[in-house]
């Protein structure tokens, strides 16, 4: 009898899910999504390779001047993220003292070139 009662009642209720593709579904905040590098910032001191428990950033040579804190540096190399090993612990944006490294709100993407999964 309990399962024909919880049918009828369930028949008259609202559904519990949403249509994806139609609605979106909400982001909560502190959701830590695709990993971004504003490359104009970033002074190349290695302490985002550093400090990432994944090992996912590597440094690569980029040579430029740099303004930080009222000061031109030389920058010898910039942070490359390989985004399918990255664990999203937000160390690395913690650490960099440029604020140069942000995990944005969006998903991270996929694909199948390289440029894709890597930032």
């Amino acid at each position: 009898m309990s399962v024909l009662t919880e049918m009828f009642r369930n028949l008259f209720s609202r559904p519990v899910t949403i249509l994806y593709p139609a609605e979106k579904v909400p982001v909560p905040p502190g959701f830590r999504g695709k990993v971004t590098i504003a490359d104009e910032k970033c002074i190349g001191c290695s302490k985002c390779s550093v400090v990432c428990p994944a090992r996912c950033i590597t440094m690569t040579d980029s040579p430029r001047e740099v303004e930080f804190k009222g000061k031109n540096l030389a920058r010898k190399k910039k942070p490359r993220v390989k985004l399918y090993k990255c664990i999203r612990c937000g160390l690395c944006e913690r650490h960099c003292p440029a604020d140069a490294i942000h995990l944005t709100g969006e998903p991270a993407s996929c694909g199948p070139s390289r440029e894709e999964v890597t930032a």
